[in-house]
């Protein structure tokens, strides 16, 4: 397991990374013969498959794309697996504010790309990012306005439903986001019911919330439904089984890459409750390495991680990786126990260091 634990592949250098990927952009769009390439997995040949074209429109099913001998290509949404595009000076230095957790900075960089920008399906994009954005500054209830009332104005089926601030961790909830989450419980939408009741599942209102998740866990949308059922097992955790774990992580697997997130947060505190630690670290370190944008639940999963690996007694793991909350994740609820954990753990390597060598001097 040490393989999770190298600090330049769990968390590259950040500077260098961004630069990456902006020499990585450029020297795809000087080889590329189209601005547009679209890979998808192929299901048959079970290889990866590349269209280049211009994008014509996107959503939650399918992507059309004008290829360049002028035929129309429609690929299914939930086979691509990357978009590559020209994208404006200002969107690729918002993704790099992004990946150096520069998120109001990040914000600014790509309203400014909205303004340039022409295409629509790229401004949707976008308009997904800055949500992004204001998720990652703990700014829930401006996140729920722009998602219902700007993306899905945009685009009603949208492909960025993993914009949809849905909270999958503890919420310390100010009376005024109680009071957007109570409403937004009482939609007819199943979507702002679904955001409404995560809001809510760790206040007065928990009961409401679970009443609420087993409604929209029989819903005919299968992601609503599996999401429902994911927060369910947050109040049912003390009480998981072994055949729980099993059952849950199928059903993930069910559910579209970019919506496990959290439910993979979930199943990693079922997998420790039942004294599978490492299993748990494996599940929970997927969130920070395949999912870095969700920037909250990305910490709460490293801070989770490093008291399983206390708990195996792997300490110098351990403090590698705490050392990485404290970097990367500092201004979080989770990031401000790094110090708290650094100490404990030095404390527990200096015991062991001592009883080795007591152990050696007999």
């Amino acid at each position: 397991m040490s393989w999770l634990f190298n600090s330049e592949r769990c968390f590259p250098n950040l500077g260098i990374f961004t630069l990456c990927c902006l020499m990585l952009t450029n020297t795809a769009h000087a080889q590329a013969p189209s601005p547009d390439v679209v890979t998808v997995f192929n299901n048959l040949t079970k290889k990866q498959q590349t269209y280049r074209g211009t994008i014509v429109s996107y959503d939650n099913e399918a992507l059309k794309l004008q290829l360049v001998s002028g035929r129309e290509q429609t690929v299914p949404a939930a086979l691509i697996t990357n978009i590559s595009s020209k994208w404006g000076s200002d969107y690729v230095a918002a993704e790099g504010y992004m990946f150096e957790h520069r998120f109001e900075r990040a914000a600014i960089s790509f309203r400014q790309a909205y303004t340039k920008e022409t295409r629509e399906w790229v401004k949707h994009r976008i308009t997904a990012r800055r949500i992004q954005c204001e998720q990652n500054m703990g700014n829930w209830h401006n996140a729920a306005t722009q998602f219902f009332d700007v993306l899905l104005s945009q685009q009603n089926n949208t492909p960025y439903r993993t914009a949809a601030p849905i909270v999958w961790h503890s919420l310390t909830s100010s009376g005024e986001l109680l009071h957007r989450g109570r409403e937004l419980m009482k939609a007819d939408n199943p979507l702002k019911q679904l955001v409404g009741a995560s809001w809510l599942f760790s206040s007065p209102y928990n009961n409401d919330a679970i009443i609420l998740f087993k409604q929209l866990e029989q819903h005919s949308d299968k992601s609503i439904a599996l999401l429902a059922s994911a927060q369910l097992w947050r109040s049912k955790t003390p009480l998981a089984k072994v055949a729980d774990v099993k059952k849950l992580d199928q059903a993930i697997t069910q559910l579209p890459k970019e919506l496990r997130a959290g439910p993979l947060h979930v199943v990693a505190q079922m997998k420790r409750r039942l004294d599978m630690h490492e299993e748990a670290v494996l599940t929970w370190m997927q969130i920070p390495i395949i999912y870095p944008a969700q920037y909250h639940l990305a910490s709460e999963a490293t801070y989770a991680s490093v008291g399983e690996l206390i708990t195996m007694a792997q300490y110098d793991e351990a403090l590698t990786l705490c050392k990485e909350l404290a970097t990367h994740y500092g201004d979080t609820t989770a990031g401000t126990q790094a110090e708290r954990l650094e100490s404990n753990i030095h404390s527990r390597i200096k015991a062991r260091n001592a009883i080795k060598m007591e152990g050696d001097s007999s």
